[in-house]
């Protein structure tokens, strides 16, 4: 009885790290695939549904990506849009041929289960890709002259 009780633990122990190794890692994968896809939106040069701004667009596509991971304005705040010059990597103003990243930084995953006890794990993830030529109409106004402040 006390060797079964001992391996029960044990079991249990090992079971609940898996189970939240599992969740850290899908939480990392969703968040990847959230910033996939707003660099894919940001390299088109579109403006979403109601959008004034293509930073707006883009922080409302990763939202929509991320499971509902960054809802909210906290959620908004952790999303970072950058725009980089390709010939000198100075950062520029997100014009056509300029290279877009999107960051996700500060995202604290909290563990459920073993190592609940243990300091929630900061999760990070970013993604880039050369943008397109703006259309013909012009490019959209990139970065909204009054944002949203962050807590």
């Amino acid at each position: 009885m006390i060797e079964a009780s001992v391996v029960t633990l044990l079991l249990l122990g090992i079971i609940f790290l898996v189970v939240d190794l599992a969740l850290a890692v899908y939480t990392k994968s969703t968040l990847q695939a959230a910033v996939r896809a707003g660099v894919r939106f940001a390299v088109t040069e579109q403006l979403g549904a109601n959008q004034s701004y293509l930073n707006d667009s883009i922080v409302t596509v990763v939202q929509q990506n991320a499971m509902g991971m960054l809802n909210g304005t906290n959620g908004a705040c952790k999303i970072a849009i950058n725009y980089y010059n390709p010939v000198t990597g100075l950062a520029d103003m997100g014009t056509g041929g300029d290279i877009v990243e999107v960051s996700i930084t500060g995202y604290s995953y909290k563990p459920v289960g073993i190592l609940k006890s243990g300091t929630p794990i900061s999760l990070t993830a970013s993604s880039s890709d050369v943008m397109e030529q703006c259309p013909l109409l012009g490019c959209p106004p990139m970065v909204d002259p009054n944002p949203v402040s962050c807590p």
